[in-house]
């Protein structure tokens, strides 16, 4: 297809030859894909989009950020999981909107939407959340977007289990840290390419 080539290979090209992904990107690319990385909002997500093919702007700029800032997976995953998944796939939007959720195109994010602060301001009466992910519906409110947050009473009121029987725990556990490996990464990336392959934005 005429946009094809958006989804193999980054118009800053010094990306696919020098950026260093998560180690475990297959495990971590997989939870993703199947509404089991342990945040909410994130699965929640993931599960309506198998589940209908579709999900919202705000919300699949979320799990993009995810996958490429917090996870450290190679965003041309993510742009090939949404264009097999979304029935109003855009070839060009798509391809764009995954490369710049990488770093990698024109207009780099300048930007990260946080997995659990923008799920409090965003679903914050957690509604979202139950619809997609039943195991959390009963979970109290200021809970429900991190429910490793609950205290063992909560979670035996709400019937919540968090671990291989019940709702899956976090694929990663510090995000802070881990999108500074990715930061730490990308720059790296940057400093061994030189600067005559890239421009201000990087």
């Amino acid at each position: 297809s005429l946009f094809g080539p958006l989804y193999g290979r980054s118009i800053r090209g010094h990306y696919d030859e020098g950026m260093q992904w998560s180690e475990e990107s297959a495990v971590r690319l997989k939870a993703w894909k199947r509404g089991k990385t342990g945040l909410p909002l994130i699965d929640a997500a993931m599960r309506q989009l198998w589940e209908t093919g579709w999900i919202q702007q705000n919300v699949r700029m979320a799990v993009a950020s995810f996958l490429t800032e917090y996870l450290n997976v190679d965003w041309r995953e993510g742009a090939r999981w949404f264009h097999d998944t979304l029935i109003d796939c855009d070839e060009a939007i798509n391809g764009m909107m995954w490369q710049n959720a990488g770093r990698a195109g024109l207009d780099q994010w300048n930007f990260h939407i946080h997995p659990v602060t923008s799920a409090r301001s965003s679903d914050a009466s957690g509604q979202f959340v139950r619809s997609w992910v039943p195991q959390l519906a009963k979970l109290p409110t200021k809970f429900v977007h991190a429910p490793w947050e609950a205290d063992p009473y909560a979670l035996r009121t709400a019937a919540v289990q968090l671990g291989r029987s019940g709702y899956p725990l976090r694929v990663v556990r510090d995000l802070e840290e881990e999108r500074k490996k990715t930061t730490k990464a990308v720059q790296e990336m940057q400093r061994l390419a030189g600067p005559s392959t890239k421009n201000a934005a990087g």
